[in-house]
């Protein structure tokens, strides 16, 4: 390119904007209540991440052809609750949770156990969980040590060539947190420190540029003023943290095969920082950016509630920080049996989806921007080499919605609201008839209780059918068609 000599207010210089090419989230349900330990349920979502890195992966042609991983950055966010420091060091916590369980670095759970930022200290509650994950232990993750606990240790110890005295010593703690990541992530998703990261691991054991804690200063949502101030005056905090749900996540953020960042000039402050260099980022109006306001704001409808100028840009050409949501739909057949390893072809936004369900009997539905329904269609193990389109050629098929709350999640308390309702029976196979007495009716008759048809008399029953993913009556005295049953 030619280019001019730059003056006193002028730029001559041309680059690559850094825009993330894919992003995966950890959900706030992966960790416990102000904790960074990493939950046994990550697992489930872990195949996915490894199928993003691939699909971004560059193959260059060879001889011998060479594959270029995308390199990532993680990024942890709390919720605008609590203290600006503490919400940095809560959020940075969990992102080293993740990062060193995706590249295997037990030294990094060692610190989190031991010299724990922010008082975060684990415990015989997550050594009893790692044990009970890995079939060491079936009793209780009650923090006690008894018996069955100490004999959990010793059958770990025996499997992993340790001594074997029941005492969970440094040594013995580093073997299970390498045998639980292990299990977490499987075989497919062991990441490199120099390979797999935007920094290449450049600033050591500060990580910078490739974990970082971002606290409460780049929220998704905000609420407005008037529901700030309801929220925080009511003693049930449930409700605020159900709505702040959003706010709390892990970002793991792709970038294009090759790209690198030199650790010295990247602009976040290391995880372990406090939060006082993050504000030298921020906006010149960050702290009314992350403020509420008079109305609600979400970040993809308004562009300005994150006070940090790095992250903003960042975000805003980028797939990431959107309000997308992921959806299990569990696979059953006529008589109620589940079906692990279902061909399945789902189509929602004009979007289409293909795949096989897990061994949950889970059909897998990611980054679904909701209100939606979707339809979805699927046939009986073992699966076929060749996918039909929904509709032509699958055993089974049926329409779900995608918005219905979830229990104890998002949705609102009080009586189920008969949408709602109509929509879980909808999802379950009960949608015979316009007349929701008649569906409700067909539900009772299979679950072998009064018939009434009344919606109120059935809330819980269908709330933990529906929502929990139990397998529904056996044998279904309605359906010609499968019986489907979807959770958010």
């Amino acid at each position: 390119m030619l280019v001019g000599p730059s003056t006193a207010n002028e730029f001559n210089t041309i680059s690559e904007t850094l825009i993330p090419k894919g992003c995966f989230r950890f959900e706030d349900v992966h960790f416990d209540f102000e904790s960074s330990f990493v939950r046994p349920d990550v697992q489930r979502d872990m195949p996915h991440l490894a199928d993003l890195i691939e699909r971004h992966t560059l193959t260059v042609p060879g001889p011998p052809p060479q594959s270029i991983p995308p390199p990532i950055s993680i990024f942890g966010h709390a919720d605008p609750v609590g203290n600006d420091d503490y919400n940095k060091q809560l959020s940075g916590r969990r992102a080293l949770a993740i990062y060193a369980m995706l590249v295997r670095d037990a030294d990094v759970w060692e610190e989190l156990f031991t010299q724990p930022l922010g008082g975060d200290k684990w415990g015989n509650r997550e050594i009893q969980i790692m044990l009970t994950a890995l079939g060491h232990l079936q009793g209780p993750a009650d923090g006690i040590m008894g018996p069955d606990s100490r004999d959990a240790v010793k059958s770990f110890q025996a499997a992993h060539g340790l001594t074997v005295d029941a005492i969970v010593g440094a040594q013995t703690r580093k073997a299970l947190y390498l045998a639980y990541m292990d299990a977490l992530c499987g075989p497919r998703l062991t990441l490199d420190k120099e390979a797999n990261f935007l920094a290449r691991h450049r600033d050591g054991h500060g990580l910078k540029g490739d974990v970082q804690g971002c606290g409460e200063f780049n929220p998704m949502l905000v609420f407005s003023k008037e529901e700030s101030t309801r929220l925080a005056s009511t003693e049930d905090k449930t409700e605020r943290n159900r709505r702040n749900a959003p706010n709390r996540r892990i970002m793991v953020l792709l970038f294009a095969p090759g790209r690198r960042v030199n650790p010295a000039r990247w602009r976040c402050p290391r995880v372990r920082e406090g939060a006082s260099t993050c504000r030298t980022r921020f906006f010149l109006d960050g702290e009314t950016r992350r403020a509420p306001q008079a109305e609600e704001r979400k970040f993809e409808e308004t562009g300005d509630t994150f006070a940090c100028r790095f992250y903003q840009v960042i975000s805003d050409d980028s797939p990431c920080e959107r309000f997308l949501r992921s959806f299990r739909i569990r696979l059953f057949d006529h008589a109620g049996a589940l079906l692990p390893g279902a061909p399945f072809a789902a189509t929602t936004g004009g979007v289409r989806f293909t795949g096989v369900s897990d061994s949950n009997g889970d059909a897998v539905i990611r980054d679904v921007a909701v209100p939606a329904t979707c339809l979805i269609a699927w046939n009986r193990p073992p699966v076929s080499t060749k996918t039909p389109s929904p509709g032509a050629g699958f055993e089974f098929e049926l329409n779900v919605f995608l918005d219905v709350p979830r229990s104890e999640g998002t949705e609102p308390p009080g009586p189920m609201p008969v949408s709602d309702g109509r929509k879980r029976l909808n999802n379950l196979g009960y949608a015979m008839s316009d007349n929701l007495e008649e569906n409700v009716m067909a539900f009772q008759l299979d679950c072998g209780v009064p018939q009434t048809g009344r919606l109120g008399d059935i809330e819980d029953r269908l709330r933990q059918q529906h929502d929990v993913v139990v397998a529904p009556p056996t044998p279904p005295s309605h359906l010609d068609k499968l019986i489907g049953a979807a959770s958010s």
